[in-house]
Protein backbone atom coordinates (compact mmCIF):
# COMPACT_ATOMS: atom_id res chain seq x y z
CA UNK A 1 0.00 0.00 0.00
CA UNK A 2 2.98 2.53 0.60
CA UNK A 3 4.45 1.77 -2.86
CA UNK A 4 1.32 2.34 -4.41
CA UNK A 5 0.83 5.70 -2.24
CA UNK A 6 4.37 7.10 -3.57
CA UNK A 7 3.41 6.11 -7.10
CA UNK A 8 0.31 8.18 -6.61
CA UNK A 9 1.92 11.27 -5.32
CA UNK A 10 4.92 11.19 -7.36
CA UNK A 11 2.14 10.60 -10.36
CA UNK A 12 0.26 13.94 -8.73
CA UNK A 13 3.28 16.15 -8.48
CA UNK A 14 4.46 15.61 -12.04
CA UNK A 15 0.88 16.11 -13.24
CA UNK A 16 1.21 20.05 -11.20
CA UNK A 17 4.72 20.09 -12.75
CA UNK A 18 4.01 19.59 -16.38
CA UNK A 19 0.43 21.75 -15.66
CA UNK A 20 2.62 24.63 -14.66
CA UNK A 21 5.06 24.37 -17.42
CA UNK A 22 2.60 25.00 -19.48
CA UNK A 23 1.11 28.03 -18.09
CA UNK A 24 4.77 29.45 -18.01
CA UNK A 25 4.97 28.71 -21.46
CA UNK A 26 1.16 30.34 -22.63
CA UNK A 27 2.28 33.10 -20.77
CA UNK A 28 4.74 34.37 -22.18
CA UNK A 29 4.39 37.30 -24.69
CA UNK A 30 5.78 35.63 -27.31
CA UNK A 31 4.75 31.86 -27.03
CA UNK A 32 6.27 29.17 -29.03
CA UNK A 33 4.21 27.44 -30.50
CA UNK A 34 6.27 23.73 -30.73
CA UNK A 35 7.09 23.88 -26.93
CA UNK A 36 3.49 24.54 -25.82
CA UNK A 37 2.62 21.28 -28.05
CA UNK A 38 5.15 19.35 -26.69
CA UNK A 39 3.91 20.89 -22.74
CA UNK A 40 0.67 19.20 -24.01
CA UNK A 41 2.14 16.40 -25.08
CA UNK A 42 3.50 15.96 -21.55
CA UNK A 43 0.62 17.55 -19.92
CA UNK A 44 -1.28 14.38 -21.58
CA UNK A 45 1.43 12.02 -20.21
CA UNK A 46 1.29 13.18 -16.84
CA UNK A 47 -2.94 13.37 -16.56
CA UNK A 48 -2.82 9.41 -18.09
CA UNK A 49 -0.03 8.60 -16.06
CA UNK A 50 -1.96 10.45 -12.68
CA UNK A 51 -5.35 8.90 -13.33
CA UNK A 52 -3.47 5.40 -13.50
CA UNK A 53 -1.53 5.53 -10.22
CA UNK A 54 -5.10 7.03 -8.40
CA UNK A 55 -7.29 3.97 -10.00
CA UNK A 56 -4.92 1.66 -8.63
CA UNK A 57 -4.43 2.99 -5.32
CA UNK A 58 -8.35 3.31 -5.02
CA UNK A 59 -8.55 -0.41 -5.61
CA UNK A 60 -5.48 -1.96 -3.31
CA UNK A 61 -7.98 0.37 -0.68
CA UNK A 62 -11.63 -0.68 -1.71
CA UNK A 63 -9.76 -4.54 -1.29
CA UNK A 64 -8.53 -2.98 2.04
CA UNK A 65 -10.83 -4.94 5.00
CA UNK A 66 -12.59 -2.03 5.62
CA UNK A 67 -14.43 -2.28 2.71
CA UNK A 68 -14.65 -6.23 2.77
CA UNK A 69 -16.59 -7.23 5.39
CA UNK A 70 -19.91 -5.51 7.18
CA UNK A 71 -20.55 -7.84 9.56
CA UNK A 72 -17.97 -6.49 11.92
CA UNK A 73 -18.67 -4.66 15.12
CA UNK A 74 -18.30 -0.44 14.99
CA UNK A 75 -15.73 -0.86 17.44
CA UNK A 76 -13.66 -3.16 14.25
CA UNK A 77 -15.12 -0.77 11.54
CA UNK A 78 -13.90 1.83 13.71
CA UNK A 79 -10.17 0.39 14.27
CA UNK A 80 -10.06 -0.44 10.75
CA UNK A 81 -10.76 2.66 9.15
CA UNK A 82 -8.17 4.92 11.39
CA UNK A 83 -5.67 2.54 10.45
CA UNK A 84 -5.77 3.22 7.03
CA UNK A 85 -6.35 6.66 7.65
CA UNK A 86 -2.67 6.58 9.48
CA UNK A 87 -1.60 4.12 6.62
CA UNK A 88 -2.28 6.55 3.84
CA UNK A 89 -0.99 9.45 5.66
CA UNK A 90 2.12 7.62 5.71
CA UNK A 91 2.36 6.12 9.17
CA UNK A 92 2.88 9.28 11.03
CA UNK A 93 3.94 9.69 14.87
CA UNK A 94 0.82 11.41 17.38
CA UNK A 95 -1.64 10.88 15.05
CA UNK A 96 -3.91 8.39 16.71
CA UNK A 97 -5.98 10.03 18.16
CA UNK A 98 -7.34 12.13 15.26
CA UNK A 99 -7.49 8.86 13.33
CA UNK A 100 -9.58 7.08 15.78
CA UNK A 101 -11.89 10.44 16.34
CA UNK A 102 -11.98 10.97 12.46
CA UNK A 103 -12.97 6.92 12.08
CA UNK A 104 -15.96 7.10 14.34
CA UNK A 105 -17.14 10.52 12.81
CA UNK A 106 -16.83 8.03 9.19
CA UNK A 107 -18.26 5.30 10.61
CA UNK A 108 -21.02 6.92 12.44
CA UNK A 109 -21.89 9.16 9.37
CA UNK A 110 -22.18 6.07 6.92
CA UNK A 111 -24.44 4.00 8.85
Amino acid sequence: MERLRHLYIRAFRDYAEQARRLQSLIAHPHPNKAAIDAALLDLEIARLNYNTSRDILAAALLRSPVFISSSRSKADRVRAVASLRWEVAGRPEGTADEDWFRAEEIVSSAA
